[in-house]
């Protein structure tokens, strides 16, 4: 087309699904920080996730056997931390075995003021991770989540939220090339554009108005913690280096 657009703009949404993701599985989502395309009110930066937070060296670890086969299924790390000359435990890291096969699924992290980092899900159980959500520390929502939709170790997209947890926009990789093609535009969690690369050369072909409003698309909700409390067996453990409960 001749006359391109040029920009690519902000982009879309939709998550939902949860599944888990941690422990010896290595992840195939997120990373160091990257940009992943341009919009029209600046780039959207991947955070590089802090793996020292799932480390277990150094750290305190419980587990826990909630269903009762002898074999734990939820492993919990503390750090501790001195807070005005006290030392105490803070927990950094939580990692949940959902399928009981021995292998994290779901993972979450947290900083030293026991906020929510991030969160990695494995939808299929097949040992590596295909989404995870960033939280914004001040306000303890998901600003921004990362998806591989095509189970190809690699993510293809990329959503954005605001502060208040409203879609912003969401931008698609097509070709696997890592780069995003198609680019969904929203105002106040409606869907009002979309704007396509057709010939996959990181600029705007044509772009698609959207007159029929549709319901907005929520964050994705937070995942409820797993219920340690009555019935459940926890132990707590040394960690050590040959310790495989790391998040990876």
């Amino acid at each position: 087309m001749g006359n391109r657009l040029g920009i690519a703009c902000g982009v879309v949404v939709l998550a939902a699904g949860v599944s888990c993701g941690g422990g010896s599985k290595s992840t195939k989502v997120g990373g160091d920080t990257q940009t992943m395309g341009q919009t029209d009110t600046g780039d959207v930066r991947v955070p590089r996730v802090d793996s020292s937070l799932c480390d277990t060296a150094g750290k305190k670890i419980s587990t826990f056997d909630l269903n009762h086969d002898n074999k734990p299924d939820v492993w919990k790390l503390f750090k501790q931390v001195d807070e005005g000359g006290t030392t105490i435990e803070v927990l950094t890291c939580k990692q949940v075995d959902l399928d009981r096969d021995g292998r994290k699924d779901y993972v979450i992290t947290y900083n030293t003021k026991g906020a929510k980092v991030t969160e990695e899900f494995d939808f299929d159980f097949d040992g590596r991770f295909d989404a995870r959500h960033f939280y914004d520390e001040k306000t303890a929502r998901v600003y921004l989540v990362e998806r591989d939709s095509d189970y190809d170790k690699s993510p293809d997209i990329w959503e954005k939220y605001t502060k208040d947890g409203v879609i912003e926009s969401v931008r698609r990789d097509r070709n696997a090339d890592g780069k995003p093609d198609v680019w969904e535009q929203y105002t106040t969690g409606f869907l009002t554009a979309i704007l396509w690369d057709d010939d996959f050369d990181a600029r705007v072909d044509r772009k698609d108005e959207v007159k029929q409003k549709a319901a907005p698309a929520p964050a994705p909700d937070a995942v409820e913690d797993e219920d340690t409390g009555d019935g459940s067996a926890g132990t707590d453990e040394a960690a050590s280096s040959d310790d495989d409960s790391s998040g990876g």
